[in-house]
């Protein structure tokens, strides 16, 4: 995929301009920052974009290929202690990473390359560190423990949450771009108004992402259209502002996304919508339609099948359904394994769970839905993550006054380097756009006109 360039890649003193590598700096004499000099070169003297390395004796070097970067800077990673470099050095990356969450290691400049370090360096887990995260993340996600889950993510304060979601819909999921290929940093933090933007805002992302949604679902006068995970009710009133006579109902367990939601359907008549605070299994009633935007990451790695069973209960034969949702690749090994998973399972967004699409499509076709038509919005995310890291890092001061350095760091890992794996295939998002079509005990059975 070509992205828009908005800078030339800075300067570096071991690459001409042109990216061919020159003669590296000199190696720093004392153990272990020898040893960490040694590490860094032969993992990543072949890394496509420039990382510069600072450590606690003053020793400063500069590696990778120097590959233009749409973000125009290196990545910086300054090492404050000898104990820091130790972490790594043994082999615990996940380590590693908490010594940047307590300050004893800096990192700054393009974080979005992050996700592309993991192969160079073969960054792995600890067998007692896999232990522990098969342990505590192995488990199906009953009510209690979704809604401990959704509210440590979600709600974190409210004053932070509204520096960087996008400022119409406080959407928390993919965007839908006009070119999510284009990469602007100014284009990513300017805040728009929606729908009319006459650029291809973060605010408007969210509309195309939600007109799309209740377009497909096409409800006639009077239909009911559920939205499981409704968050802050963006898909409702998007739903409403085209098809005003449907009935939209939302169930969210996050109190902030519940409080403000109402807030945004107050204009629209109250017989039209409703919004509950709780799990989308206290729910009773059938639907003509139902949509789910990005909830379905958080049903454990149990709660797939059994999901989409619950919500073949609610909607109503012939009934249409957008199932859309976070997902990996194939994998030999569990999520629990690889420490990008394990880190923001712990410090960022407990209980979430990826399946690949394939787990996806055959759990709906063996449970009552017709894949009609299926997207990848990949690109589209990894733009969407990149608006919000430039937003939250626009706005740093009042970020770290509301979470506190430690989260906003996790939040700086998190946000650049998905990013980032989106780009590189690490991670997926796709729609997918079904049917409720006659069931069995021998799978479905479609109807015969």
């Amino acid at each position: 995929m070509e992205l828009q360039h908005s800078s030339e890649t800075s300067g570096n003193p071991s690459h001409s301009k042109n990216g061919a590598q020159t003669k590296s700096a000199p190696r720093p004499q004392s153990k272990p920052a020898a040893d960490l000099y040694d590490f860094f070169n032969r993992c990543l003297e072949d890394f496509p974009f420039q990382i510069h390395i600072h450590d606690w004796t003053g020793a400063d070097y500069s590696l990778g290929r120097g590959q233009a970067h749409w973000y125009g800077e290196p990545l910086n990673i300054t090492i404050k202690t000898s104990e820091a470099a130790q972490v790594l050095l043994s082999g615990n990356s996940l380590g590693f990473l908490e010594k940047f969450l307590e300050g004893d290691v800096d990192l700054s400049g393009n974080l979005y390359c992050l996700s592309e370090i993991t192969p160079h360096v073969q960054a792995k887990l600890t067998p007692m560190q896999i232990f522990f995260a098969l342990i505590q993340h192995s488990l199906f996600q009953s009510k209690s423990r979704a809604k401990v889950n959704v509210k440590s993510h979600y709600d974190i304060p409210q004053e932070a949450l509204n520096l960087y979601l996008d400022q119409k819909y406080m959407s928390y999921s993919c965007g839908m771009f006009e070119d999510p290929s284009h990469y602007d940093r100014q284009e990513l933090i300017r805040v728009g108004v929606g729908e009319n933007d006459q650029f291809d805002s973060l605010e408007k992302s969210m509309w195309r992402k939600f007109k799309d949604a209740i377009d497909y679902i096409d409800p006639a006068d009077g239909e009911t259209v559920l939205d499981v995970g409704c968050g802050y009710s963006g898909q409702l009133a998007v739903a409403l502002e085209n098809f005003p006579k449907a009935k939209i109902v939302g169930w969210t367990h996050s109190s902030n996304q519940a409080r403000e939601g109402r807030k945004m359907l107050a204009p629209f008549s109250s017989n039209t919508w409703e919004i509950h605070e709780g799990d989308y299994r206290e729910e009773t009633r059938v639907f003509d339609h139902i949509t789910s935007t990005g909830m379905i990451s958080h049903v454990g790695p149990r709660g797939l099948v059994p999901y989409v069973k619950e919500v073949r209960k609610r909607i109503k034969l012939g009934g249409r359904y957008v199932h859309h949702a976070l997902m990996r690749p194939h994998c030999d090994l569990p999520h629990d394994f690889y420490v990008s998973y394990v880190f923001h399972k712990k410090y960022v967004w407990p209980g979430f769970h990826w399946f690949t699409v394939g787990t996806h499509v055959t759990a709906l076709e063996n449970n009552g839905f017709e894949v009609q038509r299926l997207v990848n919005l990949s690109a589209h995310y990894g733009k969407t993550t990149a608006a919000w890291y430039e937003r939250m890092m626009a706005h740093k001061a009042e970020m770290i006054e509301a979470l506190g350095e430690p989260t906003f760091r996790a939040w700086q890992i998190f946000l650049a380097g998905i990013s980032g794996s989106f780009l590189n295939h690490g991670t997926h998002v796709y729609r997918l756009y079904c049917e409720a079509v006659p069931t069995s005990d021998y799978g479905f059975i479609r109807r015969r006109s």
